[in-house]
């Protein structure tokens, strides 16, 4: 007698030793609407090898029952479709890990450099110091030239030639996410400033003093001419432009 042969998709894996459990889809004559629908139905399916993953196409077998609810096994891998998301959720991982290394990598680096930066200018700091106390009169020749040691022992580690020197010392970098994220506090502390004063500001660029100006602004922003424009039409425009920080302001507010 035939086995019973089943083509399904592995839903879940890996929850039970050697067993997955593969989703059986087909179609079903119903007597009761007269028409075909989809029928579902899930097996535990036994798979010694291990080898199937969620997504994979397999083809059941039956077999002696293995346990109360696991009748079947896996007979065929037809499409290896989990094993391929299964390589990629691992590639993914590894990148993720990568990354992760090399932001740990350049934080402990920029730490690094900050101290040494720190330490530098400390240094330089002390060497500026020695320096204006050595050239005092009141100082001995004993502390002069305990002074002399220190400065020429600043000026070797740091490769300095002559003091007050015009090398540059310090190589500065400066961040420039950090110089984007200030020129957005400024941009919006700007705009705060905008709304508050909104009402003056429309005031004054509608005043009579303000005709040329106006009518530039008005120019640069509808193609139609600024006389044929209506009086709230050319109020919203300039709300418009004030709003866009982007846009200067002509006069103080």
């Amino acid at each position: 007698m035939a086995r019973q042969n089943f083509v399904g998709l592995v839903v879940s894996q890996g929850k039970m030793a050697k067993t997955v459990k593969v989703r059986v889809q087909g179609k079903v004559y119903d007597t009761k609407i007269h028409k075909e629908v989809i029928k579902r139905k899930d097996y535990l399916v036994h798979d010694e090898g291990e080898l199937c993953k969620e997504g994979d196409i397999v083809r059941i077998e039956s077999i002696p029952k293995v346990s109360k609810r696991k009748a079947f096994a896996i007979a065929e891998i037809k499409v290896n479709q989990g094993q391929q998301f299964a390589l990629y959720e691992k590639l993914a991982k590894q990148k993720v890990s990568q990354d992760e290394k090399l932001k740990q990598q350049e934080t402990i680096q920029n730490k690094s450099n900050l101290e040494a930066t720190t330490n530098r200018i400390n240094d330089l700091r002390k060497l500026d110091d020695f320096a204006n106390i050595y050239q005092t009169s009141n100082v001995s020749d004993e502390e002069k030239a305990k002074l002399l040691a220190d400065i020429n022992a600043i000026k070797e580690k740091y490769n300095i030639k002559s003091w007050p020197s015009n090398e540059a010392l310090l190589n500065l970098k400066i961040n420039e996410s950090e110089v984007e994220h200030q020129g957005l506090e400024v941009k919006i502390v700007e705009l705060q400033k905008r709304r508050l004063n909104l009402d003056a500001i429309l005031e004054k660029f509608l005043s009579d003093e303000l005709v040329e100006t106006r009518n530039s602004v008005l120019s640069s922003l509808t193609k139609s001419s600024t006389d044929q424009l209506k009086k709230y039409t050319v109020k919203n425009l300039l709300r418009k432009y004030v709003l866009n920080v982007e846009n200067e302001i002509p006069f103080s507010y």
